[in-house]
Parts: C-alpha cells; sequence; structure tokens
C-alpha cells in the first residue's frame, strides 16, 4: 500500500503518483525494501540487486527517460550520522566527475524529502571478474592483460582528478560483452569505500580511526594495512594483485587466514610468477614489472598506473604510445598523475618540474644511467659483453658501467637500435657506481632524475642489507644536494638507518636533515 504525502489518499502498491497532485507517493509503512517505490520522484525501483554493509543497491528505471540504473541507497543506520553523510556526498561528488569508458558512470545523487540518500549510477549487464576467476582460474596472458589495461586506463582517469579508489579487488571489475568487440571493463565503487562509516558486514575490512571502510585485506597495499595516508600508488599496488591473481589463479601470498596474509604482505615477498605456476609460460621481463609495482613501499613503485600499464604493454606485445619498460621508482614528472595528496607525507611528495628527461627502458631490474644524448650508461666492475658497436655510449662518464641480475635488452632512445648485455650482479660494483653517482662533479653535470633513478636501481639490484643500506644513504644525498627534497631524503636516510642501525655515517646525515626539517615552514 502507498500513501500521498499531501492528500494522504492510499493506492496500490503498482501506483507511482498521486493523481490528484502529482506528488511521488511513499510506503504507507516504513519498508526495507524499496522494490515498486519511486526514490527522489524520478527512479522507479524495478528489483534489488545486492546488499553490502554500506546499504541495498537496486536496479531502477528513470520515469521519464527509460534509462535504467543502479541505484544505491545508504543504510538508514547511517542516515543520522552527519559525518558519514558529509562523506558520502562528497566522495559520491568527485566520483560523478569521472568521464571515461572504463569507468561506471555516475548520474545523480542526493537525499529524498523522507531523508532517504541514494546515489544513481550505469547499470552494468555483466558480471564481475571475482566470477570469471572462479569459473575459469587462471586467464590466458592476452585476456588478462586485455582486462589489465582497460582497468589501469580506469584508474589512471580517477588519479589525474585526484580521486583514489581505496577498494580496488575483483568483485569492482565488471566485465560486459559486446558482440564482436570482446570484453569491456567497467571499475565500479570509485571513493565510496571511503566514504562509509561504520564497521560494516564484510568481516576483516580495514576500519580507520574515523570510522571509514578502506578497503579489502586480501587486496589492500601494506601502507594501506598499516594505516596509514594513500594515493594512487595504493591502487597500483591492489591493481597489480588483481593482474596476478589473473595470471595465476591465486594471490601471490600463500597463507591460511586473512590475518596471515596480511602479515606476509608486510614482511614478506611476493612468490614469482614461475614459482606459483610452473606449467604455465609467462613473457620475458613481465615478472621484474610486477616485482616493481609489488615492491612493499610506495617509494619504490610506479609512481603512476599509466607507467606501469605501459610496461606491462611493452613485455606481453600489447604496445600503448610510449610504453617503455623501466624500473621501479620512476619520478613520472612529465605525466599528467603526480602523487595525489601533497600533504600527506614526505613518501608522498615528487618534483613536478619540467625539462627534457632521461627513460630508462630496463626490462629485468637492472641498473643503467643514460648519459647525455640519451646513450646507455652501464655500471659493473668489468666491461660488457657482446656490445654492439652501434650501441656505444656517446659523450658519457668513463668508468661508469652496468651492475645487474640477468641479461637485458638496452635500448638507445635517439636511434631506438637495441642489444643485449650480459650482466651479473655485484655489490662492491655497485658501491663504487653509488660514490661515482654522488661524486660532486658528477652530481653537478647530471640531470637530477637520472642520478635519483640510477642509484634506486642500484638499490634494488643490491643483495646484502649493508649494500641496501649504503644504496639508499646515497639516495639521501642526492635528495639533499641534488633534488633538494628534504621529505624524500628523510624517507631514505631512515631506511638506510633500518637496515644499518648503527652506522655512524647514516646517524650524522639524520641529524642534519632533521635540522633542515625544523627550518622548513
Amino acid at each position: 500500500m502507498k500513501i500521498c504525502p499531501v492528500c494522504s489518499t492510499e493506492y496500490a502498491d503498482d501506483v507511482k503518483f498521486c493523481p490528484n497532485d502529482g506528488q511521488t507517493l511513499r510506503s504507507a509503512t516504513p519498508a526495507s525494501d524499496l522494490v515498486g517505490q519511486v526514490v527522489a520522484d524520478r527512479y522507479h525501483v524495478l528489483k534489488k540487486l545486492g546488499e553490502g554493509g554500506m546499504g541495498q543497491v537496486y536496479l531502477a528505471e528513470h520515469v521519464k527517460m527509460g534509462r535504467r540504473s543502479a541505484i544505491k541507497v545508504m543504510n538508514p543506520a547511517m542516515v543520522h550520522d552527519p559525518d558519514a553523510v558529509a562523506r558520502f556526498n562528497r566522495e559520491a561528488s568527485n566520483a560523478s566527475r569521472i568521464t571515461h569508458p572504463n569507468v561506471c558512470a555516475i548520474y545523480d545523487f542526493g537525499e529524498t524529502a523522507d531523508g532517504l540518500i541514494y546515489l544513481a549510477m550505469e547499470f552494468i549487464e555483466g558480471e564481475p571478474l571475482t566470477d570469471l576467476l572462479e569459473r575459469e582460474g587462471a586467464l590466458p596472458v592476452p585476456r588478462a592483460t586485455a582486462i589489465f589495461q582497460q582497468t589501469a586506463d580506469a584508474l589512471q582517469a580517477a588519479h589525474d582528478l585526484g580521486i583514489v579508489h581505496r577498494d580496488l579487488k575483483p568483485d569492482n571489475i565488471m566485465l560486459t560483452s559486446r558482440k564482436g568487440a570482446g570484453e569491456t571493463v567497467k571499475v565500479v565503487d570509485f571513493g565510496i569505500a571511503k566514504a562509509v562509516g561504520g564497521g560494516g558486514d564484510e568481516a576483516g575490512q580495514k576500519v580507520t580511526k574515523t570510522g571509514l571502510v578502506v578497503g579489502t585485506p586480501e587486496f589492500m597495499s601494506p601502507e594501506q594495512l598499516s594505516g596509514d595516508r594513500l594515493d594512487g600508488r595504493s591502487d597500483l599496488y591492489s591493481l597489480a594483485l588483481v593482474f596476478y591473481r589473473m595470471l595465476i589463479g591465486k594471490l601471490p601470498f600463500e597463507a591460511t587466514s586473512v590475518q596471515e596474509t596480511m602479515i606476509k604482505r608486510l614482511t614478506d615477498e611476493p612468490i614469482k610468477l614461475a614459482e606459483a605456476r610452473p606449467d604455465l609460460s609467462f613473457p620475458a621481463g613481465l615478472q621484474p614489472v610486477l616485482d616493481t609495482a609489488l615492491a612493499r613501499t610506495p617509494m619504490e613503485r610506479y609512481q603512476s598506473v599509466a607507467k606501469f600499464a605501459a610496461d606491462v604493454a611493452a613485455v606481453t606485445g600489447r604496445p600503448t604510445t610510449g610504453s617503455v619498460p623501466f624500473t621501479r621508482s620512476r619520478g613520472d614528472t612529465e605525466g599528467k598523475t603526480q602523487l595525489l595528496d601533497a600533504t600527506a607525507g614526505a613518501t608522498q611528495r615528487m618534483s613536478t618540474k619540467k625539462g627534457k628527461r632521461s627513460l630508462i627502458p630496463v626490462v629485468a631490474g637492472v641498473v643503467v644511467i643514460l648519459g647525455a644524448g640519451g646513450a646507455w650508461v652501464a655500471l659493473n666492475g668489468g666491461s660488457t659483453a657482446n656490445r654492439n658497436p652501434a650501441d656505444s655510449p656517446r659523450n658519457v662518464t668513463d668508468g661508469v658501467r652496468l651492475v645487474g641480475t640477468q641479461s637485458i635488452t638496452l635500448a638507445n632512445r635517439d636511434t631506438g637500435q637495441r642489444s643485449r648485455v650480459a650482466i651479473r650482479h655485484d655489490d662492491v660494483a655497485g658501491r663504487r657506481a653509488l660514490d661515482q653517482l654522488t661524486d660532486p662533479d658528477f652530481i653537478d653535470t647530471t640531470p637530477a632524475d637520472v642520478l635519483v633513478d640510477s642509484a634506486k636501481a642500484i638499490y634494488r639490484a643490491s643483495v646484502t642489507d649493508s649494500a641496501k643500506a649504503y644504496a639508499a644513504y646515497s639516495i639521501a644525498q642526492l635528495y639533499v644536494l641534488k633534488v633538494k627534497d628534504i621529505p624524500n631524503a628523510h624517507d631514505w636516510i631512515s631506511t638506510a638507518l633500518r637496515l644499518a642501525p648503527n652506522n655512524q655515517k647514516y646517524q650524522g646525515l639524520r641529524t642534519a636533515i632533521d635540522q633542515d626539517r625544523r627550518r622548513q615552514p
């Protein structure tokens, strides 16, 4: 039974509007199920699609346009929480700004006269990625990559607007099929998890001290698990987990419980692709790309989803514009996406200085430096093997050679020519290379991004804790002397001291950096 809020006339459930005064009819008795009702005078609810901790989701049809929408309705228990309502409206407003073919469109949001808070969005006829993975297990690399690339495009569109998803997982990646067009990805729930207060009904969800649900444990980044402030690199990590899940059929941290999985993500390294599924083959270079994306600390990951996606495209044979593989912690300063919260701490800052930058196309997690004119400079203790004369460095500093872990492909940015170089890792050679990088004369004549990127690559290639500590110390020096970025310098010297807590030289630099931080406004 329905009733008119103006004239109080009662009508059958199938009537939408009062014929006397045109008012939208309401249920005569409060009901938790909105099927048959008209929400906000324009959305006729057809059926219930689902229910979760934040509320219910319905299929509705616009009474005038005839367009079908998915209507999310906030749980009535949250409606009386002003903070939760304010967060919902703010985040829904942000999500509505995203216009991208791989993002679920937001049509409308607001509050009805009787206090119902709703969000109207694109209705997607398809299935979540979760269902596909449960049915088929590991996906072929081309199919997984196609889904990954579209998801990455959606995230990049959000990050360009300063919006962090914070709950990317297979459940939030919808797949639709179009005749002759393959699968189309639609990423849903942008910003909604961040906007919801309360504990929810999904066991184990991480809740911050402000009461916001911020993710699902299986796909959270380490910083999200730790309760730190997040930026787009957290979404990037979650995307890498989803990609791994598509390729392997399971996550890279094997455990018997959610809690154990969370602990392993903070303490263990991800299981390699070949180790997890020795029966499958994967493109050369894909493993180091995933290693970069799944780095435990944000500063060591790719700095934008676009760069991550470009590298995946390059190593899987699905090239995109400007796709060039590189190792982790690139500056990405020419892309639209920078770190998303400039006030969120030192590890979330980056330089936005424009200008000619080096490209570092490295496939196998090794150390490479660009010299003047874009030629490659190798870093090792001896000579490189099988060098193509056409790829010889031009106008570069002598004595700097290649350090790494396996054979890689080097490319010259100017000529496009490639050569194979056999390499092996050497911590001693890495230390000599770091000394070269931090030499005052070399610092003065070498671009900042080349210095920092190369030192970070040595950090990643180092085997022992002492070698990693020295690399972190060198990176901190570069941030102080060349980049003039004290917050990042503080992060790296802290890393050095974590690896070598009793080193007096590292302690001295930490003291000096702390003094500079206190002097900064």
